[in-house]
């Protein structure tokens, strides 16, 4: 085993783990120790984030974006990620998306005008009949 992944020594800095921890409003004193281990265990999960998207380069040189977000996005205990590492797609497959959902809105707004037509209408039209009762 690596002796780095033993070492007790957090390599992210525990000073910016606890000013991060601090800025929550609902901590208001955070231990030497605890900043410590949450360095070291944002250091365990970053290192296997990682190590899940180098698996995915098929032992490529490179690891990218896309890797990553691929982990996310394959893997339910990364769920918390997916707003944050979303899927990369072509400008070619968004316009498509916001074409079928402009077309979708359209359809939904002809339905509610077209409904909103026949209630009008028919209110028109008893208001109409009961006129014409009142005239006779």
């Amino acid at each position: 085993m690596d002796s780095k992944l033993t070492s007790t020594k957090p390599v992210l800095p525990v000073g910016r783990v606890n000013t991060i921890m601090k800025s929550s409003s609902d901590v208001e004193i955070v231990s030497k120790e605890s900043s410590v281990i949450m360095s070291k265990a944002a250091e365990l999960f970053i290192r296997s984030l990682t190590q899940e998207g180098y698996s995915e380069t098929n032992q490529g040189r490179k690891l990218d974006y896309k890797h990553l977000s691929n982990v996310v996005h394959s893997d339910e205990k990364y769920n918390f990620l997916r707003d944050i590492l979303p899927k990369k797609i072509t400008v070619l497959e968004f316009k498509k998306i916001m074409a079928k959902k402009e077309a979708a809105e359209r359809g939904s707004d002809g339905e509610d005008s077209s409904s909103e037509e026949e209630s009008s209408s028919e209110e028109s039209n008893s208001s109409k009949s009961s006129d014409d009762s009142q005239k006779h």
